[in-house]
């Protein structure tokens, strides 16, 4: 085990020489924050106070009460028409009437203002937001999927790559000829593989969960490493039935087709798909319920690779 440890450290630290492999498992996390950051931020900035063009004095007093930032014109129509205007109110004969460009809360709380200055038979009652609205809660398991997607597609192409790198350059010969058995070689490189992939899964999932919190993290932690690892046993088993001289391109794309093509099989069959570990990340994704034995599915997959192996 002691020579097991010490393949894994070196293919471990060739992994982390590679800077291309340490920008690839940054850049998830800190793009997600980024773009969560400066979504707020700009809701902040600009869409916390909705605007409404009224021809109607009588109005902006309800209006403003509701939190709505008010401009008297003396015809929005045309402002509303030509986009600068998202919301206007104003009079056809006896009627208001209220148009909009965007949909959504602010244009029913203003419908409900205006039905109470006109004092209509029938009243919009707006009930209060939620602490975490269901959209989000939607939202934040899409992009938690997004994340394991993106990082078990990692781990085919690293898991492909690492061999067809140390194949390439003499390091997988050198290693062959020490007096170890040849499983070590695959499970040195699956070892370092998880050890990169599932650490930097985490932190990213982390940071999300910190802006948005994330519904059952601990289980997108466990679907996302058994996916990644099991994406790159894919990666590895392609390229090690490939040889050298046919290239990287080809066990590449055959084993992103067989990984992609699980995951879709996992998100139109949930029901099947939540008992192996790519499939469950579809499934879980389409909203399925993964098993707890995908796991063992994964170290299981991992186990068929490096004893399939023979160079």
């Amino acid at each position: 085990m002691r020579a097991l440890f010490f393949l894994t450290l070196a293919v471990l630290l060739r992994l982390l020489r590679e800077g291309l492999v340490v920008r690839a498992m940054a850049w998830p996390g800190l793009l997600a924050s980024l773009a969560l950051v400066g979504t707020a931020s700009a809701y902040a900035a600009w869409g916390t106070t909705p605007d409404v063009y009224v021809s109607a004095p009588e109005l902006v007093a309800p209006l403003q009460q509701d939190g709505f930032r008010v401009y008297v014109v003396e015809d929005p129509e045309p402002l509303l028409l030509s986009g600068q205007a998202t919301r206007a109110i104003w009079r056809e004969g006896d009627m208001y009437v209220l148009g909009r460009t965007w949909g959504g809360r602010a244009t029913h709380r203003a419908e409900s203002v205006l039905r109470d200055a006109a004092g209509d038979r029938w009243r919009l009652e707006i009930p209060p937001l939620e602490a975490r609205p269901g959209d989000v809660r939607n939202q934040a398991a899409l992009l938690a999927g997004i994340i394991a997607l993106l990082f078990t597609l990692y781990g085919v192409v690293m898991g492909a790559g690492t061999l067809y790198r140390d194949r390439s350059n003499g390091a997988l010969e050198a290693e062959l000829a020490l007096p170890v058995p040849v499983w070590m070689h695959a499970s040195a490189r699956m070892l370092a593989l998880g050890a990169v992939l599932g650490p930097a899964l985490a932190v990213s999932l982390l940071v999300v969960d910190s802006l948005m919190t994330i519904d059952n993290l601990a289980l997108w932690l466990m679907v996302g490493s058994s996916a990644a690892l099991a994406g790159g046993a894919v990666g590895f088993a392609m390229m090690a039935r490939g040889s050298a001289e046919k290239g990287f391109s080809g066990p590449l794309s055959r084993a992103l087709t067989t990984t992609m093509a699980l995951m879709a099989l996992g998100w139109w069959q949930p029901g099947f798909g939540r008992f192996l570990p790519l499939t469950s990340l579809g499934a879980f994704m389409h909203g399925g319920r993964p098993s707890l034995s995908i796991g063992l599915a994964a170290l299981l997959a991992v186990v068929l690779v490096t004893a399939d192996f023979r160079n």
